[in-house]
């Protein structure tokens, strides 16, 4: 069935799933922080007083909620609340600073902050507040869900991570969410009994998936402490909640293998890891499957914010060397790669990758027309998204991830991609991770490569050998000047992605004379 064909049929919304549920397996435990478990009648309870409050300073629904308050209980039915009213909901992360939190309020256009349990609304003036605690919340009550929502209905609005830029406001749709909650609910057979744990960031989309997913099954939605998790103390909350579903970004996994000793947990409930955000190698599925005994599933996803969450994934059985395949489209999504003119291109050839589906978002609010170019929106509803990544398609259809577009370099004329040199520098002995980035020397010449290398576990010295290493997956030009060695990358907050706009040769340093303190340089 082809893409568009999709666009007129229905869609249960995201509330109305959940209320199915609250409805059916009212005593089943919705959500767990701790030693406090909450029911499916508690969370219905719970929402529908938050609905009855909203309804009250905002009688009209279909209006921007911002919700901010600490990972809990209370936010997880707010969210609920949201959009059983069909509001379209901003989910703001309590951590922000409050001027940064009040500029994405205004570009989001909200009406409204509901703040919860004595999270500070942010600085801004001109928006409604409304403060809720859990102690006050009426205890009885059922949720009143709308209609299913239209296609193009506002659902939600998430921000981009900002890697290429200034973050940018994303309207994302309800039925597009619905949609993707059904299909990983069918694809992952998510039901009573799964415990999925939510560790993203609230700034991260992801969330949407953490905390939806399990409520729209019926299954157990698990909260970490409301202060953020220490890297070696993930792995084990993982293995004592006994998560059944979990999602991570390859360099936090990364984290946390390095934090705790090897073969020191085990997490034998778990049955299926989703990675995104970053590419993933063979290293870290290897890695991940050793260091932990795993014999469940590992399962590489791609999807832009700009698209909802997840538009193409691949179950990986043996890795191929390097970059994981990012896979084949899902249903309802389209998937292809094309040269600089805009022509799609046969596979095995390189080029920009381009998205199309019916269940996508409504663009940038407040875009600049640059922005609105990368998008081109059909008659009924359907999107088609130009990505800025770089890819390709193989043989057998598989789609290949290849670096951003912006991350290719020319080394005295021979273009680069940052991605595969971290690649091959990840899969040497000795190197837990690796970013690469790129400087002009003062002399204005061309630019000169950086490896910055967190080394393994018990490695004090850089490898011997590693440019010789290095020589044979890549070409000279590709091979960095220098390689310095560093306790921590940078990532960003929220989606613990690996921010690469803070990586810089250390200060004082011109890139010629930066080296390895205490250590030689490479031989």
């Amino acid at each position: 069935m082809s893409v568009r064909a999709l666009a007129g049929r229905p869609c249960a919304g995201v509330a109305e799933q959940i209320s199915r549920w609250c409805a059916d397996t009212p005593t089943a435990t919705a959500v767990v922080q701790g030693f406090r478990a909450w029911t499916y009648r508690e969370l219905e309870a719970a929402a529908a007083g938050i609905a009855a409050a909203l309804d009250d300073v905002l009688p009209r629904p279909g209006r921007v909620v911002a919700v901010t308050g600490p990972k809990g209980f209370l936010t997880a039915a707010a969210w609920v609340a949201v959009l059983a009213r069909r509001d379209v909901l901003l989910p703001l992360d309590p951590a922000l600073p409050q001027q940064q939190a009040a500029r994405m309020v205004a570009r989001a256009g909200a009406e409204l902050v509901l703040t919860l349990d004595g999270t500070p609304p942010p600085a801004g003036k001109d928006v409604r507040v409304l403060h809720l605690d859990s102690a006050r919340l009426p205890g009885e009550g059922q949720l009143a869900v709308k209609q299913p929502p239209l296609p193009e209905e506002p659902g939600y609005v998430y921000f981009t991570s900002g890697s290429t830029g200034q973050p940018k406001a994303i309207l994302g749709r309800h039925r597009s969410l619905a949609h993707f909650l059904s299909w990983l609910r069918t694809a992952l057979h998510v039901q009573p009994g799964d415990r999925v744990g939510h560790l993203a960031g609230v700034g991260f989309d992801v969330t949407l998936r953490e905390v939806l997913l399990p409520l729209t099954a019926g299954a157990t939605l698990c909260l970490p402490p409301p202060t953020p998790l220490p890297p070696g103390q993930v792995l084990p909350w993982l293995a004592d909640n006994e998560i059944t579903l979990l999602h991570a970004v390859p360099t936090v996994a990364r984290a946390w293998l390095r934090a705790v000793a090897a073969d020191d947990v085990r997490l034998p409930a778990l049955r299926a890891v989703l990675f995104s955000g970053e590419p993933l190698t063979d290293t870290l599925v290897t890695r991940w499957r050793s260091q932990l005994d795993y014999r469940g599933e590992i399962i590489n996803q791609y999807g832009p914010t700009e698209t909802t969450l997840v538009r193409c994934w691949h179950r990986i059985e043996d890795p191929v060397p390097g970059i994981q395949p990012l896979g084949r489209p899902i249903p309802g999504s389209e998937a292809w790669v094309e040269d600089p003119p805009g022509t799609r291109v046969p596979p095995g050839t390189p080029g920009e990758i381009v998205l199309h589906t019916v269940y996508g978002t409504s663009g940038y609010l407040g875009a600049s027309p640059r922005e609105d170019a990368r998008f081109a929106f059909g008659p009924d509803g359907d999107v088609v998204y130009r990505t800025g990544d770089l890819g390709r398609i193989d043989q057998d259809g598989l789609l290949h991830f290849h670096g951003r577009l912006d991350d290719q370099v020319k080394i005295y004329g021979v273009r680069v991609h940052l991605h595969a040199i971290e690649a091959v520098l990840e899969a040497q002995p000795g190197i837990h991770q690796a970013a690469v980035t790129a400087h002009k020397d003062s002399d204005g010449g061309a630019p000169r490569l950086t490896a910055h290398l967190v080394l393994a576990p018990g490695c004090d010295t850089m490898p011997a050998g590693l440019r010789a290493a290095l020589l044979q997956h890549l070409p000279t030009a590709a091979i960095p000047a220098r390689f310095l060695a560093v306790d921590t990358l940078p990532r960003q907050s929220g989606s613990g992605k690996l921010d690469r706009s803070q990586i810089t040769v250390p200060a004082g340093q011109t890139l010629a004379g930066a080296c390895m303190k205490k250590r030689s340089d490479l031989p």
